[in-house]
């Protein structure tokens, strides 16, 4: 179904060797998921991924928002 041989999956599966994202596709679409779903507890995000997401995702908002941000932040 998706277009690789049962010994390449294998392989994968046992972790014997990396998967292709186009193979990785072809097997979210055959099992009707999603390659978050398939790859969901496979990866954590470091402390500095984590913290440059957050840097990035302040950066959308204004001054007044940071502000009310940094205040929950303390209260947490």
């Amino acid at each position: 179904m998706v277009g690789c041989n049962p010994s390449h999956i294998s392989n994968v599966e046992n972790a014997h060797t990396k998967v292709s994202l186009v193979a990785l596709l072809s097997i979210a679409n055959a099992l009707n998921t999603t390659i978050d779903y398939l790859l969901a507890g496979q990866y954590a995000l470091s402390k500095n991924t984590l913290d440059s997401a957050i840097l990035k995702a302040l950066q959308k908002f204004d001054d007044e928002k940071k502000e009310r941000i940094l205040k929950i932040i303390e209260l947490m």
